[in-house]
């Protein structure tokens, strides 16, 4: 869901942010689930807090990407909570969510948008025209566009363009404060970041901001009952599903959105035991899985 696995092949560029490590990268990958487990699984909290919780876990090394002070020779792993007023709030913040989403030497408001729209949104967005010329956007170097926003404005200007980019972009800009290695900046090319921006209508001004925006989203719920059905059954929900995923959506809902009232009702659906042999045509795959009437029962 949250496309670790692409850590394997991230790359930075040295020269541009030294700190980055193999190590840096782990460690990033670790501090997210460490905070995904204390507060949904520890705490039976509400899922959506993961999008605004000031609380986390650090080492040395986040703590020096990050520009927060961890003390060293103490444990490798320690709990941290970012202050009030602090832009880093939620795992959006993350170095395992920026950085991931980010070109090797650049930030990318457009990746960021697409990430939330597609792994916590669960709304696709179509892939861009084949012949597609990104040469503007990633022009860092343009006396007339200093920042990413201004390159990613006059981007905008193809038709072609402008429809998909509508449903990332304004999503991202929120994120422009934190650098491809997640390190925090106010500027870029000597320009002050403007990091406004709005989702499904509902506008904010900053990371954090954004962070309470997934967090009242419908979409984010209903999201994750997609994601743990799916996980769970071995296959995309189909639509003789929905009324199943309707039923789940409510009731996680009711439950004040704790996974592991979630997880329990999946996994006491008929549905999980029914698997299908490899190969097996979609018509008989249907006739396996339990109609909404029955399972609920």
């Amino acid at each position: 869901m949250l496309q670790f696995d692409l850590f394997d092949t991230l790359a930075k560029d040295a020269k541009i942010y030294p700190k980055w490590t193999v190590q840096v990268g782990l460690d990033a990958q670790e501090q997210t689930l460490r905070t995904i487990v204390d507060l949904v699984l520890t705490q039976q909290g509400d899922y959506r807090d993961l999008f605004t919780t000031r609380k986390t876990f650090l080492t040395p090394m986040l703590g020096s990407i990050y520009g927060v002070p961890v003390a060293q020779n103490v444990a490798p792993w320690q709990s941290y909570e970012f202050p009030d007023g602090d832009p880093r709030a939620g795992l959006l913040a993350h170095a395992s969510f920026v950085a991931l989403h980010s070109h090797e030497g650049l930030s990318s408001p457009t990746l960021r948008g697409k990430a939330l729209r597609e792994l916590l949104l669960c709304e696709p967005v179509p892939a861009p025209p084949g012949d597609v010329n990104f040469a503007v956007a990633q022009d860092t170097h343009n006396p007339n566009f200093k920042t990413m926003r201004d390159r990613l404005s006059a981007h905008r200007t193809d038709p072609t363009c402008a429809g998909c980019h509508k449903l990332m972009d304004p999503m991202g800009f929120a994120l422009e404060n934190f650098d491809s290695d997640a390190g925090y900046r106010t500027t870029e090319n000597g320009q002050p970041l403007d990091t406004s921006g709005e989702l499904d209508g509902i506008p904010f001004v900053d990371a954090a901001g954004l962070g309470r925006a997934m967090h009242d989203n419908p979409a984010t719920g209903a999201c994750l009952v997609r994601r743990v059905y799916s996980y769970a059954t071995g296959r995309g929900a189909a639509r003789r599903d929905m009324p199943w995923i309707r039923y789940l959506e409510k009731g996680f809902a009711e439950d004040g959105y704790r996974a592991t009232e979630l997880m329990r009702r999946v996994a006491l659906s008929n549905n999980l035991y029914r698997v299908a042999a490899p190969g097996m045509p979609a018509a008989q795959l249907a006739s396996l899985h339990t109609p909404f009437e029955e399972s609920a029962k």
